[in-house]
């Protein structure tokens, strides 16, 4: 629309405007108001054309409304001005100089609301197809139920675009006026293929499959769908990160590495919120690994690194939401139409985001025996990538980790909760592990050797079982000339505690236990059922290491006596060596998706180490369970899949 013609149009309104004294208004005292029609008509729809030019963010604060619920924001009309940090990626939906918007942030911080509220522009402000990728397409059916259609169930504006026809507005696929939305797996390539679309939508894309030798990455397939729509195709990918190797995290560094800048609130100086700046005083310290969480709460503040002043926590919130506050890119991008933004978990205005509470978190993570909860504050709770390096193990370090007691025992003083043997089938016996531990995560050695017989493995539980109120056997399966051989040996003592072990390299949970048929393909199949642990071998091995290297001191094993026979030492040796075979080395070719580190034998001799894998594996299954349990006490009727 030309200048002269805006004039005429808001001349025209202004005119309509008096002799009505209600413009915009459907009655006047009582009295219907027709429609302008005509060129009058004509001039109004220009003028309101004009005058709806909003930006994403402008467009939602005024029409859209979120409905109450268990989310992310709270209900009511949207308002940025409490988390202005989403204004960013939401406008770059309609900047036409982007085509792929990387958010990176922790949980609960507006990555699926973005979502939502793109959808949502996408159906009612600009309609366009949508297409709609999650880790799987259970969870991408899930966010429509729970949060999708709630929200156009509950906004007017969205609901009149609702089809009449329900087979049209389904979980897996929606059509509206001009719009659509198809939803998607990301967990296999299949579901990258077909339909194509303006705008995609991938929600926690660190969780998608990664590159391989016979697929370029789930991501990269993904923005193919787009392609026919040539200069209106939009990517929107946001993940709560893992590691530095992650996909989410190597798109983040494509992009211009965009971050949040705020004002100090006393000497005004520009800056991002960082960890490294938040302190609490040193006398909650009251040992090594001991802290008084009350006084650590209190007393966590932020200092400005420029002006060494302290903020509390209204202050902080105060600075995100400065109208001086804004993004800015770090770095030029390596692709130009790529503009990636990253938060960490002091931007947020939650109750969990609150400095004292981070700061528990933390220290409680450093605590707990498992190196994946630590991983998992710095992803969840901070929003950072976890920065891995390989550790080096050697035998003199092993012997630092000799205490006193010997093979066949447990240190004195100390009660196990629990015995666990690991067992690694091969074709000429099976090496095993006999591992003590305690629902804290602390593991000692007990015993380890190569049995002939499924029998000989019923000797060592039992001999074992003693040490502790209960004992469990983990059996790997996977070696295939003796897997229904292994699968009827657990079968059959099942009720003693024995489970088979299923490893794959790396997977979304650490560990899943399912039901499996252990005479699948027989004449027996169909009356019986073993339980399986699914392991994600990567993390255990990791976890170990961890445990090897000291970072995380929770695994001793046995000393030799000085009168020790040369065979007992030349078994410690090989329980050393065997211990050592494995070593994550640089992976050779980097794939996205996939960790840059990767473990590799040195001979083949690694058997000891994947008991030690499988029983990690459990306990920290076990631990789990045990600790669901209790949160569930009172409820009545929880189930437990392995019982101890």
């Amino acid at each position: 629309m030309s200048a002269k013609q805006e004039k005429r149009a808001r001349r025209a309104v202004r005119k309509a405007a008096a002799e009505t004294e209600a413009f915009g208004h459907s009655t006047l005292r009582g009295i219907p108001v027709k429609k302008p029609v005509g060129r009058l008509g004509r001039a109004l729809r220009k003028y309101r054309r004009v005058v709806e030019r909003l930006t994403p963010s402008q467009w939602v604060e005024k029409h859209i409304v979120l409905p109450p619920g268990k989310q992310e924001a709270r209900p009511g009309r949207v308002d940025f001005s409490f988390s202005p940090y989403l204004r960013g990626p939401l406008d770059d939906l309609e900047n036409p100089a982007v085509r792929d918007i990387v958010f990176i942030a922790p949980t609960r911080s507006g990555k699926t609301l973005l979502i939502r509220l793109g959808i949502a522009c996408d159906i009612a402000k600009n309609p366009m197809p949508m297409l709609l990728f999650d880790s799987t397409i259970e969870k991408g059916r899930s966010l429509v139920r729970k949060e999708i259609k709630p929200l156009i169930e509950y906004n007017p504006l969205l609901r009149a675009q609702k089809p009449s026809d329900r087979n049209l507005y389904a979980d897996a696929h929606m059509l509206f006026p001009g719009a659509s939305l198809d939803i998607y797996g990301a967990n296999s390539a299949a579901g990258a293929a077909g339909d194509t679309a303006k705008h995609v939508y991938g929600n926690e894309v660190d969780k998608w499959v990664g590159e391989t030798e016979e697929e370029a990455s789930m991501i990269e397939l993904v923005r193919h769908r787009t392609e026919s729509a040539e200069g209106e195709r939009k990517h929107y990918f946001s993940t709560t990160p893992t590691t530095e190797d992650s996909a989410g995290w190597t798109e983040y560094l494509l992009g211009d590495q965009r971050k949040f800048f705020v004002p100090c609130p006393h000497c005004g100086t520009m800056q991002t919120l960082e960890w490294n700046c938040v302190h609490w005083d040193p006398a909650a310290q009251r040992s090594e690994h001991e802290w008084d969480y009350r006084l650590v709460k209190q007393s966590a503040h932020y200092v400005c690194p420029h002006c060494h002043e302290a903020w509390n926590d209204e202050q902080r919130l105060a600075a995100v939401r400065d109208p001086r506050a804004e993004w800015r890119p770090t770095t030029e991008a390596v692709l130009p139409e790529q503009h990636s933004f990253h938060i960490t978990g002091l931007y947020g205005g939650l109750q969990a985001n609150r400095m004292g509470e981070l700061a528990v978190a933390f220290l409680a993570a450093r605590r707990t025996g498992w190196f994946s909860s630590r991983r998992d504050f710095w992803n969840s709770r901070m929003g950072e990538p976890y920065r891995d390096s390989a550790a080096s193990i050697t035998v003199d370090r092993f012997k630092k980790l000799m205490a006193d007691y010997v093979r066949g025992g447990v240190p004195a003083g100390w009660k196990p909760d629990l015995v666990i043997v690991g067992v690694d089938v091969q074709t000429w016996g099976l090496p095993f592990v006999v591992m003590a531990a305690d629902w804290r995560g602390v593991t000692r050695t007990v015993d380890h050797g190569v049995a002939a017989s499924w029998e000989d493995i019923d000797r060592v539980q039992m001999n074992a079982h003693p040490l502790a109120g209960a004992s469990f056997v983990i059996v790997d399966i996977g070696f295939e000339q003796r897997t229904p051989e292994a699968l009827e040996a657990i079968y059959v003592r099942q009720r003693r505690g024995w489970v088979a072990a299923e490893g794959f390299e790396q997977t979304q949970l650490l560990t899943q236990v399912v039901a499996r048929d252990p005479f699948l393909g027989t004449k027996n199949q169909g009356v019986a059922c073993i339980q399986v642990v699914r392991i994600s071998t990567y993390d255990f091995k990791l976890e170990w290491e961890k445990r090897f290297s000291g970072e995380i001191d929770l695994w001793r094993t046995y000393s030799l006596p000085k009168d020790a026979t040369d065979l007992d030492r030349r078994e410690q040796a090989e329980y050393f060596e065997q211990l050592m075979d494995e070593r994550r080395v640089p992976r050779k070719h980097k794939r996205i998706g996939r960790s840059a580190w990767e473990w590799k034998s040195r001979n083949g001799r690694n058997h000891f180490f994947d008991c030690h894998v499988y029983i990690l594996a459990l306990l920290y299954h076990l631990c789990r369970s045990r600790g669901m349990l209790k949160q569930r006490a009172g409820s009545g009727g929880a189930r437990r899949e392995i019982s101890a």
